[in-house]
């Protein structure tokens, strides 16, 4: 993994909710908002992490989080 996909990664794993981009950039200063778009978009066909649209704004989330699952 390169180092953009591990700031990535550790910042979404210390994260119980998921980010915007906005949020991204504004805890990953020493990444350009370029950087964070083409590995977020990497890491998301490759399965890392999940993507999904709310509104107007993407929010990013790492995979294996269970916050979107509903006990019935």
């Amino acid at each position: 993994m390169d180092q953009p996909e591990t700031l990535i990664l550790q910042l979404l794993r210390s994260c119980q909710d998921p980010l915007t981009f906005e949020q991204m950039i504004a805890r990953l200063p020493e990444l350009t908002w370029n950087q964070i778009f083409l590995t977020v978009d990497r890491m998301n066909r490759q399965g890392h992490i999940m993507l999904r649209r709310r509104g107007y704004e993407y929010e990013v989330r790492a995979q294996g989080h269970v916050h979107d699952l509903t006990v019935v």
